[in-house]
This record gives C-alpha cells, sequence and structure tokens, in this order.
C-alpha cells in the first residue's frame, strides 16, 4: 500500500464485466478500497496480493476497472450516497476520521486516511446531496421480538462479523451464524447461506444453521520467490 502511494501504477485494463479497455490508477488509497468493497473475492485475495507483490497487478486492475461498466459498478449510487449522508457522514467531521484512522492504523500515509474505505470526497458529495440529518434516529438501537436472521462473512471488511452479535443484543428472537472465509454480499456467495436464508423463511423461530459448521476457508498455498 505504502509503495503504490508512492509510486502509482497506471495501465489499461478490460472491465471483468466486458467492454473495452479503461485507463486506470491504482496507488495505496485505491487497493485499500478495492480490499474492503471485496472488489477481489475474498478466497483470491491471497493471491491476488502475491501476484502485486511479484509485479502482477492484473487482479487489481481488472477490479479496479470494473467501475468503468454499469452493469458490474454501483448501480445505487443514489440511494447510497442519501443514506449515508443522512446516517452516517453528519456524525463524523473529516478529522474524526482521520484521527480515527491513525489510531487504527498508525504509520499509514496521510493521503490514504484521507479516503476513508468506501467513501472518499463523502463529505463534499453531502453538501451537494442536502439531505436531512437522521444520525440522533439511527444511533437509537433496535428493540424487538420479532424474529430476525443475522447473517455475516468472516472475512468482510465493510460490515465486521462481531457486529452481528452486537446487534442481536437488542433482537431477543434473532439467530446469529457466521459463515466461514465469506467477504461482503454473503448469501449471493455462500450456498450455505442461502439454505439457512431459506431455513429461516420456512421456520423463523427455528432456521437450520448446521451447515455453517460445515464450511472451511479455502486453504492458501504460496510459492516462495
Amino acid at each position: 500500500m505504502r509503495r503504490l502511494e508512492a509510486r502509482p501504477l497506471t495501465f489499461n485494463a478490460a472491465p471483468p464485466g466486458g467492454g473495452k479497455p479503461v485507463k486506470v490508477v491504482l496507488d495505496g488509497a485505491a487497493l485499500v478500497n478495492l480490499l474492503v468493497g471485496n472488489a477481489v473475492p475474498a478466497a483470491d485475495v491471497p493471491a491476488a496480493l502475491d501476484g502485486l507483490a511479484r509485479g502482477r497487478p492484473e487482479r487489481f486492475a481488472r477490479a479496479r476497472a470494473a467501475g468503468a461498466n454499469p452493469v458490474v459498478g454501483e448501480t445505487a449510487f443514489g440511494l447510497t450516497q442519501s443514506v449515508a449522508c443522512s446516517e452516517w457522514v453528519p456524525g463524523h467531521g473529516k478529522s474524526d476520521v482521520s484521527d480515527a484512522g491513525r489510531m487504527a492504523f498508525p504509520g499509514w500515509p496521510d493521503t490514504v486516511l484521507a479516503q476513508a474505505p468506501q467513501l472518499p470526497f463523502q463529505h463534499e458529495v453531502c453538501r451537494v446531496r442536502n439531505v436531512p440529518d437522521r444520525t440522533a434516529s439511527q444511533r437509537v438501537a433496535a428493540v424487538s421480538s420479532v424474529p430476525t436472521l443475522i447473517v455475516s462473512g468472516t472475512f468482510d471488511g465493510k460490515t465486521g462479523a462481531s457486529w452481528g452479535a452486537r446487534t442481536a443484543r437488542d433482537l431477543s428472537r434473532s439467530t446469529v451464524v457466521q459463515i466461514p472465509g465469506t467477504g461482503h454480499f454473503v448469501v449471493p456467495q455462500s450456498p450455505c447461506a442461502q439454505r439457512v436464508l431459506a431455513s429461516f423463511l420456512a421456520r423463523p423461530s427455528e432456521p437450520d444453521t448446521s451447515c455453517a459448521a460445515d464450511v472451511k476457508p479455502k486453504s492458501f498455498t504460496i510459492v516462495p520467490k
């Protein structure tokens, strides 16, 4: 990350969903955002990082180019920005984000910390978006006895798996399940999570989560240089 932030790579890469190659720049902040955003599937990250260290950035280049394809890129941009600008950004100034970043990642370049993962330039966007501040209501924990299913991936870099248990504390009839080795968007990626969800819809109070115990993260072998 530090090396890329000091000396970004520029190249032409074809979007993974097809289309003409586009010019992309891979710097340290872009690398962090790609990893947090699950742009490279969790199971492929070790090989992608190993390739990058050996001068083969193709996997990250393709992921970086994905935004050029409207089908692959973020298709709910307006909704995403409205939610972030009403529920998150008003409660955290730029200095708050930078200070938290320095505490969590001491020694990281300020140019990377200034672009909080998935939220670069968010404050500027929100000034234009101009939606109501709803942080006060969003920071009140939901308390409910309605049967609730909370599914998390243990490799999720956006909404960490530990958040599931914290959410369940105020949901008295909740079922919490973690799917090993899975990143963000758990259900589309995991057949086990799909079975758990189907079971929950059939029996909300007694979903079958047993398959989670049998899911093992893929093993990785990195060949020494």
